[in-house]
């Protein structure tokens, strides 16, 4: 006879069991006998009950010997319940507790933490690594010693890619897969690099000018009117020409074409050295200026990534410094941006007025757990609303005959700080500029200090 029970309850009836209509168990020398799991784990609730069997074993006289098993647990019902997994920063593995990051800046590491499966039995772990949280297609499921966090260091985990890290929980009722909500991996550096931090505003501008080529290939371009000294990028759909103009000053900025119109209706010519292409797409885009800015109330700064990145994996920090500051101090310290692409200071008329300063904006790509290092920009300064034009020498001579008159001139703009894009100049018939006896000079000589020496024909006319 036995019977089924945990602790002092019985959960079973008294059953007979016959030594000689037992069937046979091969690994000991006396019998076997069933009971149906089923209802063990219906009496078990999943609580993990320590459950015995006691037996009375009788002979053919009548004696009896009542023993025990020792205490078994049956196996569950339920595969493992899901856990929590985190993806957790590899630079920051000491943090309490740790951040779930979405983003991180070591490359080819994935490293994450998890709570333990719910479960009555003892769960082993498995850990892998998937491009989606369904499968383990990156790093295949290897299994882990009793911890709560894995770190993976290796070459299949590519820089600028999601991955989700899995894991596997395995008990006698089955497995059960759970998943991190996917983390960005980046290289901190690289994305530093990329990153381009500038004035104002971004470029913008309109769609681009349609310019059928002439037989000789070159090509007049009259663009929409510009603002007259302001900075603008030109893009082609070429790479072999030349461009110029003579009412504006054309420079090439580390492989950008740049240009400041002298006045707002321009002509600019473009030679196409080598091209099979019969017309030409040009576009003029609007750019703050990168090392004077207006003097306003205002200051913004905006960057942008030259290798494609979501902007919206992180959060950035903005301050200005002064250049050879004796002191380590911002002279606006660091403030959260507003956007993902630039940032608006607002009242830094104090900055305006130190016209022998240089500054330089600073920008900090962060995750939630920390940021890397600064990316500056170009320095800059401001434009000073009180500077002023100082002559200092003014000649004008006429010939034999009267019919020229050669000026010479020279003047210089003060303080000596102020930065210059170009000077306009034009001879006139008295102070107010009335009577202009020429159209408007430009000379693109960016320094404070210019001299000039031109001629001017004076046409008589008699009268009867």
């Amino acid at each position: 006879m036995y019977f089924t029970a945990h602790g002092a309850n019985a959960v079973s009836p008294y059953l007979e069991w016959r030594l000689d209509d037992s069937p046979s168990c091969p690994t000991f020398t006396g019998g076997c006998f069933k009971y149906p799991l089923r209802r063990l784990q219906l009496q078990d609730t999943d609580n993990n009950i320590p459950f015995h069997i006691n037996m009375h074993v009788y002979n053919n006289a009548g004696h009896y010997l009542s023993v025990a098993t020792d205490p078994f647990q049956i196996p569950s019902r339920y595969p493992p319940g899901k856990s929590m997994v985190y993806d957790t920063d590899p630079e920051f593995l000491d943090m309490t507790p740790l951040a779930d990051v979405d983003v991180h800046f070591k490359p080819s590491t994935l490293c994450a933490s998890w709570t333990d499966s719910t479960h009555h039995e003892t769960v082993s772990y498995e850990v892998g690594v998937g491009s989606t949280n369904l499968t383990d297609d990156i790093i295949a499921f290897q299994h882990v010693k009793e911890a709560n966090a894995f770190c993976f260091n290796s070459s299949a985990i590519q820089t600028n890619e999601i991955y989700f890290f899995l894991l596997r929980s395995n008990c006698s009722a089955g497995t059960t897969i759970s998943s991190s909500n996917g983390v960005t991996v980046l290289d901190g550096e690289e994305l530093r690099s990329s990153l381009v931090v500038q004035l104002g505003r971004n470029c913008f501008g309109s769609e681009h000018d349609h310019i059928i080529l002439q037989s000789n290939s070159s090509v007049i371009w009259k663009p929409k009117p510009l603002l007259v000294g302001l900075s603008y990028i030109i893009t082609l759909n070429i790479t072999e020409f030349e461009i110029q103009s003579d009412e504006a000053k054309l420079s090439n900025d580390s492989g950008v074409l740049l240009l400041i119109p002298f006045m707002s209706h321009i002509n600019i010519t473009i030679r196409i050295k080598s091209s099979t292409a019969s017309s030409v797409l040009a576009r003029m885009l609007f750019c703050p200026n990168k090392d004077v800015l207006p003097n306003t109330k205002e200051l913004i700064v905006n960057w942008m990534f030259s290798m494609p990145i979501n902007r919206s994996l992180f959060v950035y920090t903005v301050a200005v410094d002064k250049i050879n500051a004796v002191h380590n101090t911002l002279v606006i310290p660091y403030q959260k941006a507003t956007h993902n692409f630039d940032h608006r200071f607002n009242n830094v008329s104090s900055l305006m007025d130190r016209p022998a300063d240089e500054f330089v904006a600073k920008v900090r790509i962060c995750s939630i757990t920390h940021c890397l290092n600064d990316v500056l920009s170009n320095p800059f300064t401001f434009d000073l609303i009180d500077s002023q034009l100082q002559v200092e020498a003014l000649r004008a001579e006429t010939n034999d005959q009267a019919s020229c008159l050669s000026v010479h001139a020279r003047w210089k703009i003060a303080p000596d700080e102020f930065k210059v894009s170009f000077h306009q100049f034009a001879i006139a018939l008295d102070k107010d500029g009335k009577g202009k006896l020429t159209s408007w000079q430009s000379i693109a000589n960016t320094s404070s200090s210019i001299q000039v020496n031109f001629l001017i024909v004076i046409l008589y006319c008699e009268h009867n």
